[in-house]
């Protein structure tokens, strides 16, 4: 991107200052879903971002994949002024009635579980110390390549069997590709193979399988 003019080259002090800056403007950070080499960061806003628009505006809540924490409000602490509401990005923090005089004017804050991304902006902006990121009570897996990322993306969408077979022009791989395909479609197959059981047991076979292809590159992408 840098060589093609759409992006320029910073130093690490200057990237440490503009997630610095995001973080005072309330922006979401969105990172490459992988645990090593991430190839990407993104500074969101939820007016702009096209992937958050996709929560708030057209009803898709996992168009991110959320963090291992999640927002909660403490009643005790909470001041009722509203900013944690107003500040989150995809609208997950909204005002309920309560009898309480504090809450008479916003509302107190009641964190919907099944939009919440976990990006901690409304805690930054409670004053109060009221909202707190907590620990999920299901944890997330994030893979730790983007090649599982890719593998898993494709086990997920059914299209495992093209990654296997990526040949064409092959009429045998076609059809071993037609039968496997059948095969990682169907439902308990697919949640033996993204369970936590036989998750990494999975991702080492298709490693192994990539490298005596003598695709070991891409395994470590």
């Amino acid at each position: 991107m840098v060589r093609n003019g759409f992006a320029r080259e910073v130093t690490k002090t200057e990237m440490l200052e503009n997630i610095a800056r995001s973080r005072e403007l309330g922006l979401v950070l969105n990172a490459d879903n992988v645990q090593r080499r991430v190839n990407f960061m993104c500074h969101c806003c939820g007016c702009c971002c096209n992937v958050l628009r996709g929560i708030t505006e057209h009803g898709h809540p996992n168009a991110v994949v959320t963090s291992n924490f999640i927002a909660g409000s403490d009643r005790d602490r909470c001041k009722g002024c509203g900013t944690c509401s107003r500040r989150c990005p995809i609208h997950a923090v909204r005002g309920v009635p309560d009898p309480d005089p504090r809450f008479r004017k916003h509302g107190r804050p009641h964190v919907d579980e099944s939009l919440c991304i976990g990006c901690g902006v409304c805690t930054l902006q409670c004053k109060s110390g009221a909202m707190r990121l907590h620990k999920r009570a299901q944890r997330v897996l994030h893979p730790e390549t983007t090649f599982e990322r890719v593998i898993l993306q494709a086990l997920e969408r059914g299209t495992l069997q093209n990654q296997l077979f990526d040949d064409p022009g092959s009429k045998s791989q076609a059809f071993v590709r037609g039968i496997v395909g059948g095969f990682l479609r169907l439902p308990p197959v697919k949640r033996a193979l993204m369970s936590d059981a036989l998750r990494s047991r999975f991702l080492g076979a298709m490693k192994k399988g990539a490298a005596m292809q003598g695709k070991q590159r891409m395994t470590e992408v």
